[in-house]
């Protein structure tokens, strides 16, 4: 494979941490441009086990970020759920307001807007956490004031300006977490945090009790498509409370969604129900797209395309977050210059594929599935679509009269054109129906059908 190509692929390594027993180690993290120079996202595969407070005062990026919540287990992120968390977002140091999560949920996070602190306040099953930053490089501003003069001043720390460890300075940051369980060892700041504002606090410590999640209850898919009068829902009635939540407006409330849950019909390789955001359809304003899929069984997925103007960051990952480096699959992933000039490569191990905008990629080729694996289509930009080619047949005739005659056509396909195969009125919402005719992996035979 040609190295412009070649370093497009990240094999993930096993990051053992020292956060403590409240998060599962090792974690699987992909940390943008340091792993991977010119990538323009950072996430992390992360479990909670244990209640705890993090990030303890507010920051903001420079770039969209997205926080996203689900059961640890997938892909019924609902039945898996059962915990309860406490965010803090607004526009303004002075205009926070409390989110209560109950049920599997993702959160927008324009850049610009103040967010933290994050308390995992419930945990009674395991809590999958990805927190997407669309930047290769992470850094984040907070609001303190020194001790020494009382000046008040925006503090960056980021990885631009080499993000020191808290314990030696003389170090670099390896996110180990060491400092987290050893508080008592970090010496003093020269600063303090400005005090910040939240406009709904209520003084409620607990909205929920252990069990009162329904994940029968969980948002249907077609209920959350955003259309005109009708906006992101951030909470559903799947719920028993103990207390109302606090009241949300209408400019943070847009920006969190309940995660709709998806009834498909893709076939046995990729189980049901399952979770999968959107975009724009989902979340007004969304910047982003991406799902959360297990597939159990060999496929062949998407004709060769690309994506015009936005990346694509495709994960393979162990279908089990609880161990999500237990890989046992290959997969064939196709990428060239264009439609004749392919190369691929077998994938055996977590791996991040970075797709550049107008690059050619797929099919996407499932083999030797031994164990369910996650795809993880990670699209940076609100609303998904593809361009693909097709040959124009011409006859000699034709050819001799228009020599310089296009050969191709180049169509597009994306969320706000695509109608239902069956009923081409209807907006598709991905069902899957239509999936048992389209192609199947080359030498599979065709599933008999009883009648």
């Amino acid at each position: 494979m040609q190295e412009k190509f070649e370093k497009l692929f990240y094999e993930f390594v096993p990051q053992e941490t020292h956060w403590g027993d409240w998060i599962l180690s090792p974690q699987a993290y992909f940390r943008g441009d340091t792993d991977m120079p010119g990538a323009g996202i950072n996430l992390g595969f992360q479990v909670f086990l244990k209640p705890v407070r993090l990030e303890t005062e507010p920051h903001f990026h420079r770039e969209d970020e997205y926080l996203v919540f689900l059961g640890a287990q997938l892909p019924d992120v609902f039945s898996a759920w059962d915990a309860e968390v406490h965010f803090y977002m607004g526009p303004t140091y002075d205009t926070m307001e409390k989110v209560v999560i109950t049920e599997p949920t993702i959160i927008h996070l324009p850049k610009g807007w103040w967010h933290s602190p994050l308390d995992f306040v419930r945990i009674d099953k395991p809590v999958l956490f990805q927190a997407v930053m669309q930047s290769g490089r992470c850094g984040l501003v907070k609001y303190v004031q020194r001790k020494d003069t009382g000046e008040k001043q925006y503090l960056y720390m980021g990885d631009e300006n080499i993000r020191s460890c808290v314990l030696d300075p003389s170090k670099k940051c390896t996110y180990c977490g060491y400092c987290f369980s050893h508080r008592d060892k970090i010496p003093p700041r020269p600063y303090d945090f400005v005090p910040w504002t939240v406009v709904n606090e209520d003084g409620v410590k607990l909205y929920s009790d252990t069990g009162a999640y329904d994940p029968e209850k969980a948002p249907d898919s077609a209920e959350c498509v955003v259309t005109e009068g009708y906006k992101s829902r951030p909470y559903s009635d799947a719920t028993v409370l103990k207390a109302p939540k606090p009241a949300l407006s209408d400019e943070v409330a847009k920006n969190v969604l309940a995660c709709p849950k998806e009834k498909t019909q893709w076939g046995p390789w990729c189980p049901s129900p399952q979770f999968y955001f959107r975009g724009e359809t989902y979340m007004e304003g969304a910047t982003w797209h991406c799902g959360y899929q297990i597939f159990t069984g060999p496929n062949d997925m998407e004709d060769c395309h690309f994506h015009q103007g936005a990346e694509e960051y495709i994960f393979f990952m162990g279908a089990n977050p609880m161990d999500i480096f237990d890989f046992d699959a290959e997969v064939e992933m196709t990428i060239g210059d264009d439609p004749d000039h392919m190369e691929s490569k077998i994938i055996t191990k977590p791996t991040v594929v970075r797709l550049p905008a107008n690059v050619w990629h797929c099919p996407i080729k499932f083999r030797n599935v031994k164990k369910p694996l996650l795809f993880q289509a990670a699209f940076m930009d609100g609303t998904w679509g593809t361009i693909t080619r097709s040959r124009i047949q011409l006859t000699d005739e034709q050819k001799a009269k228009m020599p310089f005659a296009r050969e191709h056509t180049y169509n597009y396909m994306g969320d706000n054109v695509r109608f239902c195969r069956y009923n081409p009125k209807k907006r598709c919402n991905i069902c899957g129906k239509c999936f048992s005719q389209m192609r199947r992996p080359e030498g599979k035979p065709e599933e008999k059908k009883e009648d």
